[in-house]
């Protein structure tokens, strides 16, 4: 994907980026991240809080006293363990919000090599946390991957995925630590720490590896998890505290190409 001249311009290069071509422009982070954890297809995904003309359906209900806390904390507001999320048999009329994935100082380009995705450029140990309420899908704990056998399913070293409340999945890899509390099925709220960045897997220096696509197989679909459409003009509006929602580019990505059962590039 190319870039204009003033899109260039918005890019921030970081010191740890590892090619330079002659001049000092970078072209490539040259990183990989995708992982996944196997699992089983489930329900189709409810679009929910969509900004950009869709029509909307309910999103799941937050729990009654408020959202969870990392770590199995409170927050000044009271909000309550993380707990798994259970079902409701009423409508949630629960605003949507969104918010930057990562606390700290970082940067990112408007490319990704081979698929749509960012990588999120930051120092280790920077906070990584949900980009929008909603329920954690997949969660990776331990680095597994080995550049001998580089399976795409592990690259993404540490990484947690969630379904948010507007019907969107959303994955951040190669962290050095997967928050306490974070497991499959457990509720979490708009800027609760999901882990910290790092550099496992396929990674060569600290960043974090950003993508968005539909549930799909929810679990195990790692081709589809790494992300399916460019993350950055969302970004852009997250990170001045705007509110753009990716619901509707994700939901006419899936009407046209369906969930993939395979990878189509290797990346």
């Amino acid at each position: 994907m190319g870039r204009s001249d003033a899109e260039q311009e918005d890019v921030v290069l970081h010191p740890f980026m590892r090619r330079f071509a002659l001049g000092g422009l970078a072209v490539g982070l040259g990183l990989t991240a995708v992982a996944g954890c196997a699992g089983k297809p489930e329900a189709k995904p409810v679009w929910a809080g969509s900004t950009q003309g869709l029509a909307t359906s309910a999103a799941p209900a937050s729990a009654a006293s408020g959202a969870p806390a990392p770590g199995g904390t409170s927050t000044a507001s009271g909000a309550p363990n993380a707990a798994k999320a259970a079902p409701s048999s009423s409508a949630s009329t629960a605003k949507i919000t969104y918010t930057f994935p990562v606390v700290g100082k970082s940067s990112y380009a408007r490319t990704h090599h081979d698929y749509p995705a960012s990588d999120v450029m930051t120092a280790c140990g920077h906070r990584f946390v949900a980009v929008t309420g909603g329920v954690v899908l997949a969660v990776a704990k331990k680095d597994t991957w080995t550049a001998k056998k580089n399976d795409g399913a592990t690259r993404g070293g540490l990484s947690v995925s969630i379904l948010g409340d507007d019907g969107v999945r959303y994955y951040g890899s190669h962290l050095s630590a997967v928050a306490d509390g974070i497991e499959p099925g457990v509720r979490v709220r708009t800027g609760q720490d999901l882990g910290t960045t790092g550099e496992t897997g396929d990674a060569s220096a600290c960043h974090l590896h950003f993508g968005i696509s539909p549930p799909c197989a929810k679990q195990g679909d790692w081709w589809n998890q790494r992300g399916t459409l460019y993350p950055w003009p969302y970004l852009d509006s997250w990170r001045k505290d705007g509110q753009k929602s990716p619901v509707a580019a994700v939901k006419a990505w899936q009407e046209k190409n369906g969930c993939p059962k395979k990878a189509t590039v290797d990346g």
